[in-house]
């Protein structure tokens, strides 16, 4: 059985942390007091990105484990691949990403997945699903978390219409 009540609740919790990192980041730009500025950056690298990055480890983890569980519905399947793929586009051509080999090979496995012909959308996207969490793990190492923060809403909304 799929831990629908747990990806609900971390869902509810990451679009609250996004709201929070959101809020700091606009308080960061409108305050000009150096202190403050350091309290600021310090409140978002040591509590608030760590808190975003466990619970986003955890929802794909949850996902992964889960993904032939889940009812996709074709059209919202296609329109998160198109999703999926142009993120990694934009990933695999961004020369100052720094991304290591490794991570592009992931993400060349993802968009290889994405492209299959004669796969049903659904069944492309369940199949990807478990390629994620480790290329996601490489990001929070790196910082950086595009594609997380990017297609975290795409699979959220996809998921709340069975």
């Amino acid at each position: 059985m799929i831990p629908r009540r747990r990806l609900d609740d971390l869902e509810v919790i990451l679009d609250s942390s996004y709201e929070t990192l959101g809020n700091l980041q606009k308080q960061l730009a409108y305050t000009s007091s150096a202190a403050e500025r350091n309290t600021i950056k310090q409140t978002i690298s040591r509590q608030v990105l760590p808190e975003i990055r466990n619970h986003e480890k955890e929802y794909w983890q949850l996902l992964a484990l889960n993904a032939n569980s889940f009812e996709i519905n074709e059209t919202d399947a296609n329109c998160a691949i198109i999703e999926v793929l142009q993120i990694v586009e934009q990933i695999q051509q961004s020369s100052i990403a720094g991304y290591s080999q490794e991570a592009i090979q992931l993400l060349t496995e993802i968009r290889n997945k994405l492209n299959e012909p004669e796969k049903s959308a659904a069944g492309k996207l369940k199949a990807t699903l478990p390629l994620l969490p480790p290329f996601i793990s490489y990001e929070i190492e790196l910082g950086t978390e595009s594609i997380l923060q990017q297609v975290f809403p795409t699979f959220s909304r996809i998921l709340k219409k069975k």
